[in-house]
């Protein structure tokens, strides 16, 4: 897929390999992504004229409290209100429940009263420009510079369902995908202040990127610490901090209860699935105990085995990059829900193996993602419209729920096996080289003594 590939013995070839039939491929495959793509982000919105129903009953319901003097959190999730018997809403597509930090409303109420179409214009234009910025700073962390490999990879992000679905509903985590574009480009660099302040707005705008935190203490990044620890208290303390013991001490732990949902595509979920199946549809809303016990036990495991895996930092470009995909790939699995829109943020560590995999013809680290891919993306679909056609069958259906949690744990293990192998890679090129050097250190000293 580009110039920079290790070369490949004759016996090993494959079509693949060669310059003129990767074109062919993403020449056919580049039109319907591409038009499926603008139709769904640009063309249908524009046509509808309708706000995306999360954005206008969430966000700006959410924003118009605050320019009114109100609490954007006076919802029914803090008065412990049980939902009606058999629906099935998510706490974050509810209508006007908003359960997000405090400085996304707070940064919209400029939108309050404006005209709907120029609303709509603003959001998908916001959500336009956070892709791309996406793209152009990743890009230049992975050192993309061959069109083959760019358009495959830009192909992989307008295809990937969570990123048309962040448009549907109109939702904040493009945002923090190009965020995480721009503290990747800093991570690689080095300790950048920027990159730490980019990863700070990011979890002050939410709190799904908060475990790379660790990344940074684990890396001894300090600049880029001290900069997202004062870029995201800034932000919370400029945005309606009166409401921020609310959000911190009545919002958060609800969240943090996780819910068995089939739209939670984490290990919470399953777990709140297994043990209690009346949460599967929404009948019942609260996780046991248990459940809860269990899935913080699999984020401790998960955290441990990825940071395990990592051993030490990496002072090459390739090696921080899959630092970077290692932990944010753990990122969902961590997390005690993880709604669809959310795994956008996948795209990061996706890009970074992609790429990775390619230049090295890795095909288990490249299946690896296309399986993660496509049970995030067609896999759910196909799930939801078995759902909504009434199948009967609840165990299929419950098999079927389970596909997200798949795609994120084999883009996981895709992360863990390219750190590992390109750990192995460098550490027998230094040792082959330390070795070599000693040989003609040793060579030289011969010479002298024979002259």
């Amino acid at each position: 897929m580009t110039g920079e590939a290790t070369s490949t013995p004759a016996s090993r070839r494959t079509p693949l390999d060669h310059r003129g039939f990767r074109t062919l491929l993403l020449v056919i495959a580049t039109p319907p992504i591409a038009a499926v793509y603008i139709w769904r982000t640009i063309v249908l919105p524009a046509l509808s004229g309708t706000l995306p129903a999360d954005f206008s009953a969430n966000y700006l319901a959410a924003a118009a409290r605050i320019a009114s003097g109100h609490d954007p959190y006076d919802l029914c999730v803090l008065q412990n209100c049980a939902p009606t018997p058999g629906t099935f809403t998510p706490l974050a597509l509810a209508g006007a429940q908003y359960v997000t930090p405090l400085p996304v409303a707070w940064l919209l109420q400029p939108l309050v009263g404006a005209d709907p179409h120029l609303q709509l214009a603003i959001v998908i234009g916001v959500l336009q420009i956070s892709l791309l910025v996406f793209l152009w700073a990743t890009f230049r962390a992975i050192g993309v510079n061959d069109w083959q490999l760019a358009l495959l990879l830009v192909l992989v992000v307008i295809g990937f369902e969570p990123v048309v679905g962040n448009f549907d509903e109109g939702q904040i985590n493009l945002v923090l995908v190009a965020l995480s574009g721009v503290w990747l480009m800093a991570w690689v660099a080095g300790d950048r202040w920027w990159g730490g302040a980019a990863l700070g707005i990011a979890v002050a705008i939410k709190l799904l990127q908060a475990p790379l935190g660790l990344l940074l203490l684990w890396g001894r990044r300090w600049l880029m610490v001290v900069a997202a620890a004062v870029a995201g208290a800034v932000l919370w303390l400029l945005a309606v901090p009166q409401y921020l013991p609310e959000y911190l001490f009545k919002v958060a732990p609800v969240l943090a209860g996780g819910t068995g949902l089939f739209e939670n595509h984490s290990p919470g979920g399953t777990v709140a699935r297994l043990i209690d199946p009346g949460t599967f549809l929404g009948a019942v809303r609260d996780t046991s105990p248990a459940a809860r016990l269990i899935t913080t036990a699999i984020a401790l495991v998960a955290l441990a085995i990825t940071f395990w895996v990592l051993r030490r930092p990496r002072t090459d470009q390739a090696g921080r990059a899959l630092e970077a995909a290692a932990v944010v790939a753990v990122g969902p699995l961590v997390a005690s829900y993880s709604w669809g829109t959310h795994l956008v943020l996948l795209l990061l560590p996706m890009l970074v193996l992609i790429a990775w995999a390619v230049r090295r013809r890795d095909w288990l680290v490249l299946g690896l993602v296309a399986l993660g891919w496509a049970l995030i993306g067609p896999g759910h679909n196909w799930f939801q419209l078995v759902l909504v056609s009434g199948h009967a069958d609840i165990v299929v259906l419950r098999l079927m729920a389970e596909f997200g949690v798949v795609g994120i744990t084999a883009i996981w293990i895709a992360a863990l096996v390219a750190v590992r192998r390109d750990g192995s890679a460098n550490g027998l090129d230094a040792t082959h080289k330390d070795r070599t050097h000693k040989q003609e250190e040793h060579g030289t000293r011969e010479d002298h003594a024979v002259a």
